[in-house]
C-alpha cells in the first residue's frame, strides 16, 4: 500500500501563527481544541465528540473548540434516522450545548487550517473501522497533539504515548480525562507533537510516497 503523500512543506507548524482562523479571532487566554471532517456524521465520530465537547465545557471555563467542515454527511446512512435534519442539527437537538465555545467554522483553506492545527492545543479525531481522513495526517505533519479513537485505520498511524494519544471510540468518559491531561499542561505533551511529524517526514512525505508509486510502476511495466 502506496500513500499519496503529504507535503510538508505546506502542512508544518506555522512560523508565525495567528490567533485567528478566518474571519475568527481565537483567544490567546483559552485552551483551543480542534476537529475536523469533510463533513458532520457518525462516521467521524461527530457525535461523539459533542458529547466530549459539552463535558469538557462543563469541567473547565478555559477551553474553546473549532470545529472545521461541512453540514453534510460524506460517507454512511446517518441521514435515514435523522428526521429531515442534517446529522450536525439532529447532534445538537438531542442536548444542550455551549455554542459560544463551540465554534463551527465551515470549510477553511489550507493556511488556515496548518495555522489553527499549529495554534491547537489538542487536535481530537475519531473514525469508525474506514480510510484515514487527510485531516489527520495534516494534524501529525503541524505537530499537533492529537487524541483519536483506538480503530484499526488510526493504529496504523499513531501509538498511544509516542505520537499521539487514543481512546475507545465509544469511550466518552477516557477522552474527556485524557483531553483534561493535556489541556491542564499541553507543553508537557508536546513531545507528541514532535514525533508525529518525524513520523511523516520518515515514511509519508510526496518524495518518498511518489518514488515508491514510481518503482511499482516500474516494476509491473519492466
Amino acid at each position: 500500500t502506496i500513500f499519496d503523500g503529504i507535503d510538508e512543506h505546506v502542512w508544518q507548524p506555522a512560523a508565525s501563527p495567528q490567533h485567528k482562523v478566518g474571519t475568527w479571532e481565537i483567544p490567546t487566554d483559552k485552551r483551543v481544541v480542534t476537529y475536523v471532517s469533510r463533513g458532520m456524521e457518525s462516521m467521524r465520530g461527530f457525535d461523539i465528540f459533542m458529547r466530549v465537547a459539552k463535558r469538557l465545557c462543563e469541567l473547565r471555563d478555559d477551553v474553546v473548540f473549532y470545529v472545521v467542515g461541512e453540514d453534510r454527511v460524506a460517507y454512511g446512512g446517518d441521514l435515514r434516522f435523522t428526521d429531515g435534519k442534517s446529522f450536525k442539527q439532529w447532534v445538537l437537538s438531542q442536548d444542550d450545548y455551549d455554542l459560544s465555545r463551540i465554534l463551527f467554522t465551515g470549510r477553511i483553506s489550507g493556511q488556515d487550517l496548518a495555522n489553527l492545527f499549529t495554534v491547537s492545543d489538542l487536535h481530537i479525531y475519531l473514525t469508525a473501522p474506514f480510510v484515514l481522513s487527510w485531516s489527520l495526517m495534516d494534524a501529525l505533519a503541524c505537530e499537533a497533539t492529537v487524541l483519536a479513537s483506538d480503530t484499526a485505520p488510526v493504529r496504523e498511524m499513531v501509538q498511544h504515548g509516542h505520537n499521539g494519544l487514543l481512546a475507545d471510540f465509544f469511550d466518552v468518559d477516557s477522552f474527556v480525562e485524557q483531553a483534561n491531561q493535556v489541556l491542564d499542561d499541553p507543553k508537557a505533551f508536546a513531545g507528541l507533537g514532535k514525533s508525529a511529524r518525524q513520523g511523516i517526514l520518515d515514511n509519508y512525505t510526496l518524495d518518498k510516497c511518489l518514488t515508491r508509486m514510481l518503482e511499482l510502476y516500474q516494476k509491473v511495466c519492466g
